[in-house]
């Protein structure tokens, strides 16, 4: 992202479009971070554990949400992640299934992602038909929110459901390993090495010039992303036709 917005200054953009931009940029990721963690916190709060809510973590404040690395390098290199949102499965309650509840917690962060995305399809495809004696630069800016806010959730998504620790995929495929396994030694070690798996992916991506994690991001968010523009072309269409 941050290349990007070097590469805009050097080809001459004007540069009060691009601090526009960089404010939606900005807007945008901190909204898709946001919600993402908060929709952990609410999910382990009501199935039971006041942890979150404890430390903080049960509100869309940005700075509650945000881990200084994970952001950095998230601008810098176009991946990333929020400070994960810490809870005690001991005490989930709501229904009988332990491995259900930490699946609906470990799920409940894509779920939202998921939630911003469809939002801002249906809008985009209500505001798709031109409107007379608009400002085409409010309008423009109004797209490049919408088109942001959308993408950055969509690939939040995507890179959280990757299934390498501690990314939400694995936390999934986890819950569904049988106990001897998951309490194991030798399940132990492994977790020990996977741990730096997100950072090999990113090293060989480098190396080899060719990204793995977005090779593997646009993969998984392919069908998420199918369905929010199916969505968006609906809402176009049925604009389209009341506007006649």
């Amino acid at each position: 992202m941050l290349i990007s917005i070097i590469d805009m200054l050097h080809e001459g953009s004007d540069p009060k479009m691009v601090a526009i931009i960089v404010i939606i940029l900005l807007f945008a990721l901190t909204l898709s971070f946001s919600f993402h963690e908060y929709m952990h916190a609410a999910c382990a709060t009501w199935l039971g554990d006041p942890t979150p809510g404890n430390m903080g973590r049960l509100t869309l404040n940005p700075l509650a949400h945000m881990d200084p690395f994970g952001t950095i390098l998230l601008i810098i290199a176009g991946f990333g992640w929020g400070k994960p949102v810490m809870y005690n499965p001991s005490r989930l309650h709501r229904f009988k299934n332990r491995r259900l509840m930490n699946i609906m917690v470990a799920l409940a962060g894509v779920t939202g992602n998921f939630i911003i995305a469809l939002v801002c399809s249906i809008l985009w495809g209500i505001i798709s038909v031109p409107i007379t004696n608009a400002d085409p630069v409010v309008i423009q800016i109004v797209y490049s929110f919408f088109e942001f806010t959308r993408s950055f959730s969509l690939m939040l998504l995507g890179f959280n459901l990757i299934p390498i620790p501690p990314l939400d995929g694995f936390r999934v495929l986890e819950e569904l390993l049988p106990l001897k396994v998951k309490y194991s030694e030798g399940y132990n070690k492994f977790l020990n090495y996977m741990r730096y798996g997100i950072f090999i992916l990113f090293i060989l991506g480098y190396v080899t010039k060719i990204s793995v994690l977005s090779w593997l991001v646009n993969i998984i968010s392919f069908p998420f992303s199918w369905v929010c523009n199916m969505v968006q072309y609906f809402f176009t269409m049925l604009v389209q036709m009341i506007a006649g």
